[in-house]
């Protein structure tokens, strides 16, 4: 367990929040421990902050930066040694995007991550339209069911459908099946759920058939139709 725990940590080691008076100081206790580890580093002035980089040589890239533009505007350092330097630049960004250093003039890049600000955009609109489909009822209930069911099959054309389960009946042959139709979409025919009317229908007459038109359901008393009906 020990040995899982170890192989998956990123971070191996690390020293947070020290002084830069040690990189003086003690320049052999720190060489001794540091020289040649990579990872990520964090520059502090006081508690604040200042600036996130990465370096094959943590301490070497650390005592640079007493000397170039970042000079006198930090006083306290942070170290993490990674397990390997794949890892480092994802780290570096992530840090980046999260914290925003001043001292950075840039923010960390995502490589291949996708930005969920669309999709949970695209939601939320749905949401607000079957919210105002549900209040409004009677044509404008049936528009929406309508525009959600347009490119779309089994379950996802269903979802939403139907306030409470609904009983649907399909005949073959002078026999007679039954089946129910669930709020979330999915069909129970015999105690399981079918992610689709066909699916569904191919279950009760043993070979492939248009559930859409197989099942019927009761719109009017009396008045049972296709459930393709459903969406329309």
């Amino acid at each position: 367990m020990s040995r899982k725990r170890k192989k998956d940590t990123i971070v191996h080691q690390y020293l947070e929040r020290i002084s830069g008076r040690v990189l003086d100081d003690y320049p052999g206790v720190i060489r001794r421990m540091f020289h040649g580890r990579s990872g990520v580093y964090a520059l502090y002035k006081g508690d604040r902050l200042y600036y996130v980089g990465l370096a094959n040589n943590l301490i070497n890239r650390v005592k640079h930066h007493l000397k170039d533009r970042h000079r006198r505007k930090w006083d306290r350092f942070s170290v993490y040694i990674t397990t390997g330097y794949e890892h480092i630049k994802p780290l570096e960004s992530l840090v980046l995007r999260v914290t925003s250093p001043p001292g950075n003039h840039v923010s960390g890049r995502l490589v291949g991550a996708q930005n969920l600000l669309n999709s949970v955009n695209h939601f939320m609109s749905q949401t607000d339209a079957d919210r105002r489909a549900m209040v409004l009822g009677g044509k404008a209930a049936q528009r929406r069911r309508r525009a959600k069911a347009a490119g779309r099959y089994g379950t996802t054309a269903l979802q939403g459908a139907v306030e409470r389960r609904i009983t649907l009946i399909g005949y073959r042959k002078k026999r007679k099946f039954r089946a129910s139709l669930r709020r979330d979409g999915h069909i129970s025919y015999k105690g399981r759920l079918y992610e689709s009317p066909s699916a569904a229908a191919r279950a009760a007459l043993g070979r492939g058939a248009n559930g859409w038109s197989f099942w019927t359901f009761q719109r009017r008393p009396r008045e049972w139709v296709r459930l393709r009906e459903l969406t329309k």
